[in-house]
């Protein structure tokens, strides 16, 4: 395992950590300042749609430019507008702050994932990547873990805390960190943005194969089906089941273990068995079964279990459309992130705002909403593997020909 290679997991662990320690405190942050219930899923909303316009940026700078000072300032600013969140009052700064939080937040997203491939052998990128997303699954849930017990503070007093060490890991990436990406050709050129390859007929067609345009539309309602279940999730415990913050906490450093476990296990072994497409459909199938079991049952036990199977599904998916992503990185690695990060983003909005909105006509709507989504992923994994059929035999036909 190279130098680089460990330098950067080290960074991103911290950085995800750190990020989360907000989550399990949103809720109450928001009844404290008896805001509506809509704003847990439209300020997360505001700050993902944010996201997904900046992500292919962020992604096509990393490329032409420096992959380490992207992550360096996208860090600090982000620390910086988690401080603002915290000094936030109304509806409307909070949504700003959201808003601010999403732009940077997008940068470190997409600047980690495309410095793993950077410093990733192209026969290891598909285990890099899984145990990638593993360190992510553990960072995250021992930020929420963290977020819940700084959550007896003052509550305003952990997104102070928040933003003091996001900026603290900004100056430590500036020092540790190793620029990654040593083919930026010439830089005095202008970078390469998504519309540019839109504009572009032959390249439009070169990259936004119809494999592609089905990956990214599944990725999509994975993450709407993802972010309406997870929104109104947080939000049940706190409205419904009346928990604590550690709560949440724990919840999720649970779940973070499970999906560790599962990251460095079945993910390694799809990988290694590169049936990517296959284990894409049958994850997709029981991510199904778990979001269809959650809506449906009531009882606290129940529902605590199938939400549990539910979220260890989603972190075994999400390495692997990652691993889609990166596949093939003709157009840059932080090309590739930057396209995917925004179109998880677009459907982490999309979810956001359907269970912010929704949950006030019922609290089990977003669960049915997620459900719905994911249908929609597993039609489109079995329309694309009767595709990929048919254009093997066409294949074959011409061959005999």
């Amino acid at each position: 395992m190279n130098t680089k290679y460990k330098k950067t997991m080290l960074m991103a662990s911290f950085v995800f950590m750190a990020a989360n320690f907000h989550h399990p405190n949103t809720p109450k942050f928001f009844t404290m300042l008896n805001l509506p219930s809509h704003l847990f899923g439209t300020s997360f909303a505001v700050m993902v749609f944010v996201v997904f316009l900046t992500s292919p940026i962020w992604g096509s700078l990393g490329d032409r430019y420096s992959r380490k000072k992207t992550l360096v300032y996208a860090t600090l600013f982000y620390g910086i507008s988690q401080i603002a969140f915290g000094l936030s009052m109304t509806v409307w700064q909070i949504l700003m702050t959201r808003a601010i939080a999403g732009a940077f937040s997008g940068g470190f997203m997409v600047g980690l994932m495309a410095m793993v491939v950077d410093v990733s052998e192209k026969e290891k990128r598909g285990e890099r990547i899984a145990a990638y997303s593993a360190l992510l699954s553990i960072s995250m849930a021992v930020g929420y873990l963290m977020g819940g017990l700084l959550g007896y503070l003052p509550i305003r007093y952990v997104f102070f805390i928040q933003g003091a060490t996001m900026i603290l890991i900004s100056f430590a990436m500036r020092f540790v960190l190793e620029e990654s990406n040593t083919h930026t050709g010439n830089k005095t050129s202008k970078p390469e943005f998504v519309w540019d390859i839109l504009k572009d007929k032959e390249k439009s067609k070169e990259v936004f194969t119809p494999w592609i345009i089905i990956f990214l539309s599944i990725t999509l309602f994975v993450f709407i089906a993802f972010s309406s279940n997870n929104n109104a999730f947080n939000f049940y415990l706190r409205e419904e089941l009346n928990f604590e913050p550690i709560i949440n906490g724990i919840w999720k450093a649970t779940t973070g273990i499970i999906g560790l476990i599962a990251n460095l296990t079945i993910n390694i072994w799809i990988v290694r068995k590169k049936e990517l497409k296959a284990s894409l459909r049958a994850i997709l199938s029981l991510a199904l079964l778990g979001a269809t079991m959650v809506f449906l049952n009531d009882s606290i036990y129940p529902f605590m279990i199938w939400a549990l199977f539910y979220f260890t599904m989603h972190t075994i998916l999400f390495p692997l459309l990652q691993n889609f992503a990166v596949q093939k990185s003709a157009q840059g690695a932080g090309f590739m992130a930057g396209l995917f990060n925004a179109v998880k983003s677009l459907g982490e909005m999309i979810g956001a705002s359907i269970a912010g909105f929704s949950y006030g006509f019922g609290s089990k709507i977003p669960f049915l909403i997620s459900t719905i989504a994911l249908s929609i992923a597993v039609i489109l994994s079995i329309v694309q593997y009767f595709n990929s059929n048919k254009e093997n035999k066409i294949e074959t036909g011409f061959n005999k020909v």
